[in-house]
């Protein structure tokens, strides 16, 4: 998986432009803290000193383990972007790299919180998961449903037949509604893990970003508009 280092960024800064882009680089990897749990207890919370493509079998652990403060980040992509000439290829792919991904696991998160409830969803975290769930289907099944739906079409039935045939409709369309929206649910997933996942070296070509963060927006993807602001510069060169 691709990496990139903070001593790997500022080794190629002239003396310069060294202060700016160390006060730049240092944000960004502060921004950027993992937690350090052994046997159940947080050991210690450390800044990162390199960020590396993260692939499906490690986003479960980072939901639960890892903190991006996306704030932090984006306004540093802000103060990169006003100094043109501090650009440099792997800086680019960082702030690219680290954005979508925060937005990726934010957006879980948030659906997640929703769909499990607060509490639900944090003992939901621990321990993590080893391969990702991206059908949120998986999360919302419930060995209750189908023994609660026949009691309630029971009960309409001896109150009054008719009553029966209206709670299977209903119950049917519950049902549909469900199963609707978790398919829309997770064709936005889908599409911004796709396009995270399709950003996995620095020597990214600007045209194919713009195209593969379009297309997820299609889909429904929302991506915060500095990214658009880093593409739109970097293809003006």
């Amino acid at each position: 998986m691709q990496s990139v280092s903070r001593q790997e960024i500022l080794a190629a800064a002239s003396q310069d432009s060294r202060e700016t882009l160390e006060r730049i680089v240092d944000q960004v990897y502060l921004s950027l803290r993992q937690m350090h749990v052994s046997g159940g207890t947080v050991q210690d919370i450390a800044s990162l000193e390199v960020w590396t493509h993260r692939a499906p079998a490690e986003i479960e652990a980072d939901l639960a383990y890892l903190e991006i403060d996306r704030q932090a980040v984006l306004r540093s992509l802000s103060e990169y972007l006003e100094n043109q000439p501090l650009a440099t290829k792997r800086l680019d792919w960082l702030f690219l790299n680290v954005l979508t991904y925060a937005e990726y696991i934010a957006t879980v998160a948030e659906i997640r919180k929703k769909l499990l409830g607060v509490e639900r969803y944090v003992k939901h975290l621990f321990p993590p998961r080893t391969e990702h769930i991206v059908d949120i289907s998986l999360l919302t099944k419930r060995v209750w449903h189908a023994p609660a739906s026949l009691g309630v079409v029971a009960v309409t039935f001896a109150i009054h037949p008719a009553l029966s045939v209206v709670a299977v409709a209903c119950l049917g369309y519950a049902s549909y509604a469900r199963k609707r929206s978790a398919r829309q649910i997770n064709a936005v997933l889908n599409a911004m893990l796709h396009t995270y996942l399709s950003f996995n070296t620095v020597d990214v070509s600007w045209s194919a970003v713009e195209a593969v963060l379009e297309r997820s927006r299609e889909s429904g993807a929302i991506w915060d508009a500095s990214l658009f602001s880093l593409v739109a510069q970097r293809r003006g060169h």
